[in-house]
């Protein structure tokens, strides 16, 4: 049963799967399923059971219906949301029963549950292929090997087509019948502003990163303490506990994690592996840098940009040297 639905990519998930759409078609389902269901159970036809069989429907599966939602909209690990397994079935049967009878009658099926369904099991897959153990454990298909087009699209709040462009132009290698592998995938939409899950590239060494994961990774780091935000440059700035160098980040990146390095030997952490590593000293927007790190005319200011978690430990031991 395909469950992400092509009509409602191209927007957030948070715009499509708002509470009172999600509720909206969960009443729907409930209402239309409740006669049905009666009468296979019950040789009576009163209304009145039938109407409040389906608001016992509405009230038992609200509450699993608005955890699954937090947590498949969520941006990061919250072991806190959990949803009990035999209710979490329920309301998977519920969804896939009232799809079903939608179909039988030519009519409109639920459509944001199904979304709803199929990003919890995109963040399911993500998150058991790094190591982590989903908060809730949400039945998977038969495994595939990657993640396809609409899976992509749907998790980066992307439109179709822009997805299809980018395995056009080769950014991410796609295999028919397999899509994109996991390792390659994740890479690729960390680097996309919309991509719900990006908490899951900062829980391994050696996945893509970008400034705003390495600025939460600087809050949390024991080598180097904060010092203050540059907003007009977007800019966060911060010293090495050890010593007194200084980095400024750019703190709302998505595209890259990008460092500016004020007076500093390249030939330091030229070894690295860090990428696109420049003399920036005499770039056209050198003096607004300078002015904002406090830097005199004279000295250096050196820019790169780190791919993984695992060189961003690498460059703050060294620059704690």
């Amino acid at each position: 049963m395909a469950l992400l639905q092509e009509s409602l990519l191209g927007k957030s998930a948070a715009e499509v799967l708002t509470r009172e759409a999600l509720t909206a078609e969960l009443e729907d389902a409930g209402r239309n399923l409740a006669g049905p269901l009666h009468r296979l159970t019950d040789s009576s036809d009163e209304s009145g059971r039938i109407d409040a069989n389906a608001a016992n429907m509405l009230q038992r599966m609200h509450e699993p219906l608005m955890r699954l939602r937090a947590w498949a909209l969520m941006s990061e690990s919250d072991d806190a949301v959990t949803i009990d397994p035999a209710v979490l079935e329920d309301f998977i049967h519920l969804v896939a029963m009232a799809r079903s009878l939608a179909e039988f009658h030519a009519t409109t099926g639920p459509q944001r549950l199904m979304h709803l369904i199929g990003l919890a099991q995109v963040r399911t897959r993500l998150e058991a292929h790094v190591g982590l153990t989903p908060a809730i454990d949400i039945p998977l298909p038969a495994k595939a090997p990657g993640l396809n087009i609409v899976e992509i699209a749907a998790v980066c709040g992307l439109k179709l087509t822009t997805v299809r462009n980018a395995v056009s132009r080769r950014e991410m290698p796609y295999a028919k019948n397999e899509g994109v592998a996991l390792d390659d995938v994740l890479d690729w939409m960390v680097q996309r502003s919309g991509f719900l899950y990006s908490h899951i590239n900062a829980t391994t060494l050696n996945r893509r990163i970008n400034g705003r994961l390495v600025n939460e990774e600087l809050k949390r780091s024991k080598a180097v303490e904060f010092e203050r935000c540059i907003s007009r440059l977007r800019l966060s700035l911060w010293r090495m506990r050890k010593g007194e160098r200084r980095l400024a980040l750019n703190a709302e990146g998505v595209r890259n994690c990008v460092l500016l390095l004020p007076v500093i030997a390249p030939e330091l952490i030229a070894d690295l592996g860090l990428e696109q590593l420049e003399d920036r000293s005499d770039d056209p927007a050198a003096s607004m840098h300078r002015e904002a790190l406090g830097l005199s005319s004279g000295e250096t200011l050196w820019q790169c940009h780190v791919p993984t978690l695992g060189i961003l430990e690498k460059l703050l031991e060294r620059l704690s040297q």
